[in-house]
């Protein structure tokens, strides 16, 4: 028989379950958003570029926030804000969700500046949404990394 060596008390699920779902939720949104800059990012379509922004803002954006606080509140119901030194995996989840939150910002206004410029010229958006679908890419990549790393728990 396997036992378990640590049960969480009933009172920490609901923040774990806000951090998982946050978590998840961030990541499908951010392989969407990724799915609609790539287009954009190839041949201009600017709808793409448009519906990219809006998962950014509706999905991806809430989704952190959900995962960041949710996170806060865990830790501190799990005492990890009290030890000096915490272990890698909370290290590498405050990495993804710090890094995280400049990676969204700097991707969403490169994608605005894009799309308005793509409306005020008629240009195709290019440059701009191609930085941005990098940078998703890359913050998606981080949270894999994160989410393997809080399932895992190495060191």
């Amino acid at each position: 028989m396997i036992g378990l060596t640590t049960i969480r008390p009933d009172e920490w699920d609901v923040p774990l379950f806000l951090h998982v779902l946050g978590a998840l939720t961030l990541i499908g949104a951010l392989a969407l958003t990724m799915a609609l800059l790539v287009p954009a990012g190839r041949d201009g379509s600017a709808a793409s570029l448009r519906l990219a922004l809006r998962s950014l803002t509706l999905a991806v954006l809430p989704a952190w926030v959900v995962l960041r606080v949710s996170a806060e509140w865990i830790a501190d119901k799990e005492g990890w804000n009290d030890v000096d030194d915490p272990p890698d995996w909370i290290g590498i989840g405050y990495i993804a969700g710090d890094a995280g939150l400049l990676l969204i910002v700097v991707s969403g206004l490169l994608g605005w500046f894009a799309l308005r410029r793509a409306r005020a010229d008629g240009d195709r958006p290019a440059t701009g949404v191609r930085v941005a679908a990098v940078l998703i890419g890359l913050l998606l990549v981080l949270n894999l990394v994160a989410l393997w790393a809080m399932t895992t728990k190495p060191g």
